[in-house]
């Protein structure tokens, strides 16, 4: 009786901290540091990167998880994710990807940013949140050279803020 409930305990025990492992690795298709020069903004932008959101590249997500990064050559980062906040991090080159993170007040926010597949320019963001991991495809918007085409630039859909200071 007591080697069946040790077994099961055993058991059970491994499932959960599989479950709850961060086991899925984040998958990377490499891309040369020139691959991501397009998408960053100069570093004399970065100290009003809030006010001028509208006018800077930015890589983000569709309606579904919320999410703005503007990456500057100075190696800083603004964001804004829906309902959770916005902010400022690093981002540094490694491996063949953008490695991002912030200091939130609960939590570190660690993100990848990386060639959605081994061919294409498709770019994804890849993390990990309290729901385990997730991985969205990300656009890349650039108002400047949309107005050099003879394009305007769609309005940026409004960012909700959040006062839960997480």
């Amino acid at each position: 009786m007591n080697k069946l409930v040790i077994t099961t305990a055993l058991m059970i025990s491994g499932l959960f901290l599989q479950a709850c492992s961060q086991g899925d690795k984040l998958t990377v298709h490499p891309r040369n540091e020139a691959f991501y020069n397009q998408f960053v903004n100069p570093s004399a932008d970065w100290p009003q990167a809030e006010n001028k959101i509208d006018e800077l590249k930015i890589l983000q997500t569709s309606d579904k998880y919320p999410i703005r990064i503007a990456l500057f050559d100075n190696g800083r980062i603004y964001y804004q994710v829906d309902k959770l906040g916005n902010g400022d991090g690093q981002w540094a080159y490694g491996e063949g990807a953008i490695h991002v993170t912030a200091n939130r007040p609960i939590f570190d926010m660690e993100l990848t940013v990386s060639a959605a597949a081994a061919e294409g320019d498709e770019t994804v963001v890849r993390f990990f949140d309290r729901h385990g991991f997730n991985s969205y495809q990300l656009q890349f918007r650039d108002p400047q050279a949309l107005k050099e085409q003879g394009k305007q630039p769609e309005q940026l859909r409004k960012f909700k803020r959040s006062e839960k200071n997480i």
